[in-house]
């Protein structure tokens, strides 16, 4: 593990990067913190609502935004963390990251990431992220009408080449949420 201590959990979305990263960060005694949730708070709405009303361009660039923030204050992530609403023990200084699925794959967002901390990608394929996803509505990027398993096997391409590049690859696919923290926490001891 890179000498700076934050954890960050990339994939595609349903991937479990929330809850996993959440229960890491219980087992590591770490900070944890959700970007997605960072920016609605920060914006003052849901995601779904941000793309419906000012459009993918503008969350995009609320990412990246959020991303230099962090990268600015990475010793100090309590900071950024306070200022929107999520709050760890300023003690420590240890962080687990869950980001959105497709901030990696924009502005140049996975070299930020990993000038961050450790990025760890939560691998799994478009039949086990559709299976886990496909009643949810709230996934704008896919579309507001539904989705299909073809739908997700598209996106889910397009973002590998940026997934790909993480520090370290854990495949979830019949893995629960607490095994794969498991799993991520064997690999950066």
């Amino acid at each position: 593990m890179k000498r700076n201590t934050n954890i960050i959990l990339i994939g595609f979305m349903g991937a479990g990067k929330t809850e996993v990263g959440k229960i890491l960060a219980g087992n590591k005694g770490f900070n944890f913190i959700d970007l997605d949730c960072l920016i609605e708070k920060k914006e003052g709405t849901a995601i779904t609502d941000i793309f419906k009303k000012k459009g993918e361009n503008y969350f995009r660039n609320l990412e990246t935004e959020i991303l230099k923030e962090l990268y600015k204050n990475k010793t100090d992530i309590y900071k950024i963390a306070g200022k929107y609403g999520q709050i760890g023990s300023k003690e420590n200084k240890n962080w687990v990251i869950s980001t959105g699925g497709g901030m990696p794959a924009f502005n140049g967002n996975i070299e930020l990431l990993k000038n961050i901390g450790t990025t760890i990608y939560l691998k799994a394929d478009a039949k086990t992220i559709y299976g886990r996803i496909k009643s949810e509505v709230h996934r704008p990027v896919l579309g507001e009408n539904g989705f299909t398993e073809a739908t997700v096997a598209e996106k889910l391409k397009e973002r590998e080449k940026f997934y790909g590049q993480a520090d370290i690859i854990i495949y979830t696919e019949g893995l629960t949420a607490a095994a794969a923290a498991e799993e991520i926490g064997i690999f950066i001891n």
